[in-house]
């Protein structure tokens, strides 16, 4: 969509004022976040049927729960990166001692890890971190990529309405200036000009004499 100007309308006028929300949609979410984006969403299309307030609140709730579950992932890469750096450094110290039991390789790796951390490369511990909670991120990535779908739809849905009245709109002002010029729409109120006051009736009354 457009950009808002400050009066909140992406054409720089007025913006159209909204219809109310159908009750039976639910109660909103608290979220301050969720609230300033569905505030500057309703202010710009201004939905008018039920159906416009679906697709916006779609829109709103897809986009809301795409930037959480991004956030999500940030919080899960933060609070386990150690345990890429654990896996890391046991990967090491597996090499090195092929025949250590797991419960040993543990122990060590949680002595060692903040000696050999340094000597291991950022993307290596990115990759275990990844693969710690493989199953965590690529469920939070399904959920992610599933929002954001479901918000795209909700747009175009939006898009395609107000393309459609507009050209509607604009038809209904064609239409209307097509009948004025025709001489069907209402033009100002002209009052009849009396026959004797007419030049031809003036110029046939001083040919018969009556002038």
């Amino acid at each position: 969509m457009k950009p808002m100007s400050k009066n909140g309308s992406s054409t720089g006028t007025a913006p159209k004022k909204a219809s109310r929300r159908p009750r039976w949609l639910g109660p909103l979410l608290e979220d301050p976040m969720y609230r300033r984006m569905r505030k500057a969403l309703i202010r710009e299309i201004a939905p008018d049927m039920a159906l416009d307030w679906i697709e916006a609140e779609e829109y709103v709730m897809s986009q809301y729960q795409s930037m959480r579950f991004g956030n999500w992932q940030k919080v899960i890469w933060e609070h386990c990166k150690w345990d890429g750096i654990k896996r890391a450094v046991k990967r090491r110290l597996r090499q090195r001692c092929p025949s250590d039991p797991e419960d040993e390789l543990d122990w060590k790796a949680g002595r060692l890890w903040p000696t050999m951390a340094s000597s291991i490369e950022p993307a290596e511990i990115e990759a275990e971190t990844f693969l710690a909670r493989q199953s965590d991120l690529d469920s939070i990535a399904r959920r992610r990529a599933t929002a954001l779908r479901r918000r795209d739809a909700a747009l175009r849905h939006i898009e395609q309405r107000r393309s459609r009245r507009k050209k509607e709109e604009a038809q209904s002002q064609k239409i209307a200036a097509t009948r004025s010029m025709n001489g069907k729409g209402e033009g100002p109120v002209v009052e009849p000009t009396a026959l004797e006051e007419l030049p031809i009736a003036a110029d046939r009354n001083h040919q018969n004499g009556h002038g």
